[in-house]
C-alpha cells in the first residue's frame, strides 16, 4: 500500500487539526479527525481512514476512486501486518448485522519505516457484484463501525458518509 509514507506524514501533520468536524488544506481534508481525502492527483481520490493505533499495527482502509465515462468506480484496498493465507483470500466485511464477503487480491507490499517498521501487504478486494459493492457502501454510511476479518482493530465510521460523499470530487 502506497500510501502508508504518505498516510504516516497526514496524520502527523493534520494532529493539532483533528479537533474540527472537517479541516481543509492544500493537500487534504480531513473528516472528523479520522478520514483523510487526499487532493493530490496522484493519489486516485484516495480516501483513508487514518489512526495512530491502527497505523502501529499494521492496518490500513482506503477506498480509491477513478472518473471512467462519467461512472465513479470505487476499490477498497486493505493493508495487513502480515500477508493473508492467499493472494485471492476471503475477507468479511460487517457493518452492525449486516456482513458480506469480498476477495481481498494481493497487490503488492510497501515498506513502513513510520510505524511498524515493516512490510506492509496490500490487497484490493472484489466483491461478487456491483449490487454487493453498494450494499457495502450504503451500511458503511448508514452504520458506526466496520470490521474486517483479519484486522484487528474497528473502523470508525464517524463522519465516513461526509467523506464518501466529498470524495468524488477527486477522483481522477
Amino acid at each position: 500500500m502506497r500510501l502508508t509514507a504518505f498516510a504516516a506524514t497526514l496524520i502527523i501533520s493534520a494532529a493539532p487539526l483533528l479537533a474540527a468536524d472537517v479541516i481543509e488544506t492544500d493537500q487534504m481534508i480531513v473528516y472528523e479527525g479520522q478520514w483523510v481525502q487526499s487532493k493530490l492527483a496522484e493519489q486516485n481520490g484516495a480516501l483513508m481512514f487514518l489512526t495512530v493505533p491502527r497505523g502501529q499495527i499494521g492496518e490500513y482502509f482506503s477506498i480509491s476512486c477513478i472518473l471512467s465515462g462519467g461512472t465513479l468506480d470505487r476499490t477498497i484496498k486493505l493493508g495487513f501486518p502480515d500477508p493473508l493465507a492467499s493472494d485471492s483470500a476471503p475477507v468479511m466485511l460487517r457493518v452492525g448485522d449486516i456482513q458480506h464477503q469480498a476477495t481481498a487480491t494481493f497487490t503488492g507490499t510497501t515498506p513502513d519505516p513510520a510505524y511498524t517498521k515493516s512490510d506492509i501487504h496490500s490487497y484490493a478486494l472484489r466483491f461478487t457484484d456491483e449490487a454487493t459493492e453498494s450494499a457495502v457502501f450504503d451500511a458503511m454510511r448508514k452504520g458506526s463501525e466496520l470490521q474486517i476479518s483479519g484486522q484487528q482493530l474497528p473502523i470508525d465510521l464517524t463522519g465516513f458518509t461526509a467523506a464518501y460523499n466529498g470524495q468524488t470530487a477527486y477522483c481522477r
